[in-house]
């Protein structure tokens, strides 16, 4: 298992980044460990009150990262993107779900965790 970190920065598109970085280091398998900065325009589906689902929007204000979460794996020839946020910003309760598209606010570093499941297979 080797560890990277993803640089994005000011306005590059959180999701698209993340693909492209997975496709550049061959990663086929991996999961998202943690990331440190901030994101804006960005979309998330999320429990809501009472059990329901709610899709999040918020185009005007940045909230930092205080956890991200996910995994990357290949299904077919496309790569696959689960990126799970907790977020917060000055006088807004902290958010949490799926984050579905969003921004990097300044710069963004993500650790990006690479699995290899040949070594797992052989351990």
């Amino acid at each position: 298992m080797s560890e990277m970190v993803l640089d994005l920065l000011e306005g590059e598109d959180i999701i698209i980044g993340i693909n492209r970085f997975a496709k550049q280091n061959q990663i086929n398998n991996g999961f998202i460990a943690g990331a440190v900065g901030a994101i804006k325009e960005f979309q998330l589906i999320s429990h809501g009150r009472k059990g329901s689902i709610e899709r999040l929007n918020q185009k005007s204000k940045e909230f930092e990262v205080n956890a991200m979460s996910g995994k990357i794996y290949k299904k077919g020839t496309d790569l696959e993107i689960k990126v799970n946020v907790l977020i917060s910003a000055t006088g807004f309760t902290p958010l949490t779900g799926e984050l579905i598209s969003g921004k990097a606010a300044g710069g963004l570093q993500i650790t990006i965790r690479k699995i290899d499941l040949k070594k797992m297979i052989e351990a």
